[in-house]
């Protein structure tokens, strides 16, 4: 990375799941010495905004409409990185990578932050975060996708839209019939905000088009297993046949964004504990990436 580059950053999404923690990493002691600042942090409503604000020294935050280009232009003039961290909005995708693209944003980050829907061998409503990224990148912007599996504070010790409620020792996992348990990555928000800050710094030109991360992997029997070991109160771990949940969720279409989840598990599509980039991310500036014996005793 030349020591020369520190890039202009503007962030979308402050009030969403990763927002304040981006926010945070950017302006950590680990990364903040490699932007220029102030950040800038596009909101909505600025006014209305509860939580903690940074000094005008480190970051602006500024009232955007993404159905208004010329504000959005306006946002980021001289931009170097757009990070998207905007829930499920596919217009507004759309709208903040136009504007990127408009005033020469060198690297775009799409709103990804979950499963590689790109291995899906099924249609999901997660094919619409595909389409920012591909428009993205058709525009000539560097578009670097992060997926990180599932993010930790979503499930862990409850997350029953999962099938996993360990405070009521209950665990169902989807598996393929005669087969082993797949595994699953999960990564919490702080260490994917690191991973989003330390994407930030790098020279666009050196990075790859995808990256994953997985602060820890397991399967959803040893989340039961961590949990037991902590409490001593027995969890019980039922399995769901693979072929049969499949069936039922592409039948119906459905629009839950959770059984796509619990499909790409037991597909095996959530394990990337052999292809992480965690140890390149967090080269130079280290982190401790959080377990999920962590997670689960509230550490």
């Amino acid at each position: 990375m030349s020591s020369t580059y520190k890039p202009i950053v503007a962030v979308a999404g402050l009030n969403g799941a990763l927002g304040q923690a981006t926010l945070d990493a950017l302006l950590s002691a680990q990364f903040m010495s490699s932007f220029q600042l102030p950040i800038r942090v596009l909101m909505r409503t600025p006014l209305n905004f509860q939580g903690p604000v940074y000094p005008a020294g480190m970051a602006v935050y500024l009232g955007v409409d993404y159905g208004d280009p010329d504000v959005l232009d306006d946002a980021l003039e001289n931009v170097d990185v757009v990070i998207n961290l905007l829930g499920m909005y596919p217009k507004s995708w759309i709208s903040l990578g136009d504007a990127s693209y408009r005033c020469g944003a060198k690297l775009y980050i799409p709103s990804e932050f979950g499963p590689d829907h790109r291995l899906f061998n099924f249609q999901s409503p997660f094919a619409c975060k595909d389409e920012q990224s591909k428009r993205a990148r058709s525009d000539g912007i560097k578009t670097v996708q992060i997926f990180c599996g599932m993010l930790m504070e979503w499930v862990l010790p409850s997350g029953s839209w999962f099938g996993v409620d360990l405070p009521n020792r209950r665990v169902d996992a989807v598996v393929p019939a005669g087969c082993p348990e797949p595994k699953i990555s999960f990564t919490s928000i702080g260490d994917v905000a690191f991973a989003i800050a330390s994407v930030a710094r790098q020279v666009p030109s050196r990075l790859p088009d995808v990256i994953h991360v997985a602060g820890d992997s397991c399967t959803l029997r040893q989340l039961g297993e961590y949990w037991e070991n902590l409490t001593r109160a027995r969890v019980h771990t039922a399995t769901i046949d693979l072929a049969a949940f499949k069936q039922s969720v592409l039948e119906k279409n459905s629009s839950n964004v959770s059984h796509y989840y619990r499909l790409a598990a037991g597909e095996g599509m959530l394990d990337y504990s052999t292809k992480h980039a965690n140890a390149w991310l967090s080269s130079g500036v280290q982190w401790q990436w959080k377990s999920v014996q962590q997670q689960i005793a509230g550490k």
